[in-house]
Formats: C-alpha cells, structure tokens, sequence
C-alpha cells in the first residue's frame, strides 16, 4: 500500500491541531503550535514553507540542510527539516530530525507520526509500528485513526510478504534460426570423414534448415519463511515452455519442476533442492527422438561481499534418460562457480562471469562397445548496462571444451580418436522495461562449434524478441 504525500500532510496536519488545540490547514507548516524565538530561523523556515507550498520540497531540503549544525535542537527546525527529508526520500534523515524533536517534546504528535512515517519508509516495520500504535493510543481524530490503520495493514501486509511469497511470469516470443537442426553445411563429405562412409545423402535431422518459431511460457515461484529466527525457509516452483517451428517436426516442450530448502545466515545463503525436468519433441526422423526425462539433486551457496559483490558455487548430480536413445542416457556431476560485481557509475554497469565442469558417465555402451562418456568445461561472461532509464544493454559470451572419454565413440576412424568440440557463442540485446513488471527483450545470437570430427562442425545465428510480465 502507497500512503501519498498529500494524504500524510494532512494527517500530519491533524494531528498538529490535535495538538495544539487550532484548525488543520493543509498543508501544515511547523510552526504552528510552536513558539519561534530566533526571528532569522523564522525568516528561514518561512522561506522554507513557500517551497514546500510550491512543490519544491528539494530546495526547501537544502536550504535548512546547511543551517542544521546551526538550529538543531529547535523544534520548529527540526520538524520542517525532518518534513522535507521525508519528502524527497531521505526517510534516515527525517528520522534523525523527527527523534530531536520528540526528545524536546516527547507529547508532539504530529512528529511522531512522521517518524513512524519514516521508519515504513526505511523498511523498519517494528519500529514503524510502534510508533503509529503510540500515536493511536494518544486518541487521535477520526480521519488521523483512518490512515494510520492503513499504514498498519500497509506493515501486516509487508510482513506476510517476507514470510510468504509467490512470483510467476508470462512470456511470449518470436524468432529466426538460420541452423534449427545444428547440422554440419556438408553432411556428405562429414560422414565420410569421421565414418568412412561415402555418398550419404542427409535426410531428416541431417538437413541444414532455417526457421521461424514463436513460443509462450509461464512459470511461477513459492518461498515459505518457516524459521525466521535460523533463515530457513522453503521453495518450490515450475515452468513450462512451448517452442513452435515452422518446421513443425522441430517443435518442442519443456517442463521444470523444482523444490527445496534454504538458509540464510548474515551474508551467506544455503540451499539443498531436487529438480525434475521432462523435454518433447516429435523428432524428424521416424521412431527416434530427443525426448529425454532428468531428475536431479544438488546444493548450492552463495556469499555477499559488500554492496557489490556475490560469489557462488553449485553442485549437482542428474539423470539424463532418453525415451528412444537409451545409449545416450548418462549419469551427470556437474559443479559450478560464478562471480558477480556491480560496477560504480550512473549506468549501473555490472558483470558476471562463470566456471562450469561437468562429467558424464554413459549408463550402458554402444553397439561398438564403446560409450558416450565425455567431459566438459566452460567459461560464460555477461556484461549489462544502463545507458537510459529503463533500458539495459548487454553482451553475453561463453566457450565450452568437450572431450570424450571413450576412443570412437562418434566415430569410427582407424587409429581411432578421442572427440573434440570447441563450442563458442556471443551474443547481443537489449531489455527495455515499459511499464513495470513488463520487460521487452531483444537478442541476437551466433553460435559455432569446432570439432576434431568435421561431422559436428556447425554454424547458427538466431535472433530472438520476446515480452515478458511479471508478477
């Protein structure tokens, strides 16, 4: 709930007349009920006031913010100083301003709903709180009663959301691939040079196409506080992803689900989850598919260092098996490390970087008798700005290395050979943010992969225009 600054001048101005036994005029200026004795403070705060009646509220914070070594302690000063703070968003020193006033004059009111204005402000509910019931307990007027037990239900409500919470998303999207099946540009000449196999026509899958998609998706989140006193808290959520081609055998779905627990203690934050993720797709080639099933465990820790800096790792294990490829079916660790640092400045530059290794052990061999056991490590940097309001630019990158483990094992050269894929991508956009919680994100990208095996050698470029509403 948004109390606005009309409503809390004239509350502020009730409570004044309460308090000094005289007519709300709003919106209220401090001096009233209040005796000015230095006749150059009042000089100043009547300058102050016309200001504040202007709507000008920052030149009236710093015409008394210099004067305050000066006239602090005068009630009258210190009110109006606090009165503006709080106007335009500096609610650490209202409340500052507000404590001398009540320390002079504990019975004053009106100050004291400001500070408990303040502290709702700063996010300080308890101690909001407090002061506003104190204020109810002084038997305030009717309309004063109203907004005050607004604010109240404002903190309950605020309260129940650090306790539970529930987020979600929707999001459409459009696009173009130039390379939908990731496919060498010379089938022909790859399977003869990794299989020893002349004269293969591609058909299905093995056919370099282009295509257009367009998607929609939607997830939602549930966190659940249920020990404030250690930070353990905890949470679930699933997402599901619609992908549709016009090559329609391309088409896919994706669904998530996931749960867990949490612990937060200082800076640290600690989570154990589980995960199920199922994939679909018809497939190009009749009988043979990517649809594949993967559960999964793993536990991560993230650390923040200062106001600019978060470190985290994850580990986890999954399960990857394939409805109609069970030679592909693998068992995976994966550990991962990454670094986030928000840089000084008005564009609010940051950048965030990562290690990735995996190890997959294949579940069953080939026909050939060896497997599809590889390795895997990468490295991915995004760096984001904030040129303009509202609008974020980016630049994305990453490089992983795959090695397999079992000597032909996409392969059947003599000697035989280990595979080796360099995979590179880059990849630019932009996020603008028209109205809040709706973000419109474009995004182009170019992908390409180098292998020891010219048969999986590939070049993509996709690009991509999505909107997405939070909520």
């Amino acid at each position: 709930m948004r109390i606005t600054r009309a409503a809390s001048w004239l509350l502020s101005g009730l409570m004044l007349a309460a308090t000094a036994n005289a007519q709300p005029a709003p919106p209220p200026t401090p001096q009233a009920g209040v005796m000015l004795t230095n006749e150059a403070m009042a000089a100043l705060l009547r300058e102050a006031d016309v200001l504040i009646r202007a709507g000008k509220p920052a030149e009236a914070y710093q015409l008394l913010e210099p004067k305050e070594g000066e006239y602090s302690g005068e009630i009258a000063f210190d009110y109006m100083l606090g009165i503006v703070a709080l106007d335009i968003g500096k609610p650490d020193r209202a409340t500052i301003a507000f404590e001398r006033v009540l320390i002079t004059n504990p019975n004053f009111t009106g100050a004291r709903l400001d500070l408990a204005r303040a502290y709702f402000a700063m996010g300080s509910d308890d101690l909001a709180k407090n002061e506003f019931q104190t204020v109810l307990a002084q038997s305030p007027p009717e309309n004063a009663k109203e907004v005050v037990n607004k604010y109240l239900a404002a903190i309950e409500e605020r309260q129940l959301a650090k306790i539970q919470r529930v987020t979600g998303y929707i999001e459409t999207n459009i696009g173009a691939d130039s390379n939908v099946t990731a496919v060498t540009s010379d089938f022909t000449t790859g399977v003869q040079s990794t299989y020893g196999i002349p004269g293969v026509v591609p058909t299905g899958s093995s056919v370099k196409r282009s295509g257009t998609s367009a998607g929609v998706s939607a997830g939602v989140d549930f966190i659940r506080l249920v020990d404030q006193e250690n930070g353990v808290s905890l949470f679930a959520g699933a997402d599901l992803k619609q992908k549709n081609y016009n090559i329609s055998e391309m088409n896919s779905t994706n669904a998530d689900l996931r749960g867990g627990a949490s612990i937060a203690r200082g800076d640290d934050t600690f989570r154990l989850f589980v995960s199920l993720g199922e994939y679909r797709q018809a497939g190009v080639n009749e009988g043979v598919n990517a649809n594949r099933e993967t559960p999964a465990i793993g536990a991560d820790w993230k650390r923040k260092i200062g106001e600019r800096d978060q470190v985290s790792v994850i580990t986890q294990f999954s399960k990857p098996r394939y409805a109609t490829q069970e030679t592909q079916d693998t068992d995976q660790i994966m550990v991962s490390a990454s670094w986030l640092h928000i840089f000084e400045g008005k564009t609010v530059p940051l950048i965030f970087a990562s290690l990735i290794r995996s190890v997959d052990h294949a579940v069953r061999p080939l026909a050939t008798g060896s497997d599809v056991s590889h390795t895997t490590t990468g490295f991915r940097a995004h760096f984001q700005m904030t040129p303009i309001a509202d609008t974020d630019v980016f630049l994305s990158g990453g490089v992983s290395l795959r090695n397999d483990d079992s000597l032909n094992s996409r392969s059947a050269l003599s000697p035989p050979v280990y595979g080796r894929d360099l995979t590179k991508d880059i990849s630019f956009g932009f996020n603008y943010r028209p109205w809040p919680k709706w973000t419109v994100k474009g995004q182009v990208a170019a992908f390409r992969n180098d292998s020891n095996l010219e048969l999986y050698e590939y070049r993509r470029v996709e690009a991509t225009l999505s909107v997405r509403y939070d909520f």
